[in-house]
């Protein structure tokens, strides 16, 4: 059941790299720079969350390395070594060149972050945006993580948090308005909201998954989807997400958001 999920995954996201619709420009480097720059400007909370100290000179490993924006900003944080991982070929191939165009060095490498390619305690920080919900065992990735860092080893990573606009959203449009009422969020987000079985975890699920740390501290944050900005992703498109995107309320939602915990990312920092 899950090496079938994990094959699902996978084709889902060789066919468009996250990041990758935000592409323009007519020659590689200007393609990866519009990447890079519509990213930071519709999630300027990965800037927040990664500095310098968490890289510098220190052997780093990027889980899910997508269009390598990210994993072009560790480099030049300048750490001792840099590896980068993904499931999917389309993404090592994306970041491949973009380092070539870049003049950048990365160990770049197909892998599974459920079972990761690497002797215990090699490296000082793992770095992952987004991704590990993607995962048919997001448990064991967790698991991974924590047996691939050495002692004191400090991991950056964001996973869905379950209550969110968009978790909401989801259940408007294919709960009640298919006389599904009763549909839960999990399945909402397993189906619907991007690769098959995409999971949302509430701070007691992630306690659980990140039981073996000693250290950790969790924000959550809402993010571009909870606000309909941007392109909210390929499952997502037609009249529905358009009319929605002219009267979504966004005021009233980063309001409620100052007063309650809501938002899509759960940011996580730990230390082994």
């Amino acid at each position: 059941m899950k090496k079938n999920l994990l094959d699902k995954v996978k084709n889902f996201w060789e066919t468009e790299s996250c990041g990758e619709r935000y592409v323009t420009g007519d020659d590689d480097y200007s393609k990866f720079i519009s990447e890079t720059d519509n990213r930071y400007k519709l999630e300027p909370y990965i800037l927040d969350f990664t500095s310098s100290k968490d890289f510098f000179n220190k052997d780093v490993l990027e889980i899910g390395i997508g269009m390598g924006s990210d994993h072009y900003r560790i480099y030049k944080f300048k750490p001792k070594t840099l590896t980068g991982i993904d499931l999917t070929e389309r993404a090592i191939k994306n970041t491949k060149k973009r380092f070539k165009i870049m003049k950048a060095k990365s160990n770049l490498k197909i892998d599974n972050a459920e079972k990761l390619n690497f002797k215990d305690e090699t490296f000082d920080t793992v770095y992952s945006w987004g991704v590990l919900h993607h995962s048919a065992d997001t448990a064991k990735c967790f698991e991974e993580v924590q047996r691939v860092l050495r002692p004191n080893g400090v991991a950056k990573i964001m996973i869905y948090y379950k209550y969110s606009p968009i978790g909401l959203m989801l259940w408007i449009r294919y709960g009640l308005l298919r006389a599904k009422p009763f549909i839960g969020f999990n399945e909402l987000y397993s189906n619907y909201l991007e690769s098959p079985g995409t999971k949302a975890f509430t701070i007691s699920q992630t306690d659980k998954l990140t039981q073996k740390f000693k250290c950790k501290n969790y924000s959550i944050q809402l993010c571009f989807a909870d606000l309909l900005d941007g392109n909210v992703g390929a499952n997502h498109k037609g009249i529905f997400i358009t009319i929605a995107k002219l009267i979504y309320p966004r005021f009233l939602v980063k309001f409620i958001a100052k007063l309650f915990p809501i938002g899509l990312f759960l940011l996580i920092t730990l230390k082994k």
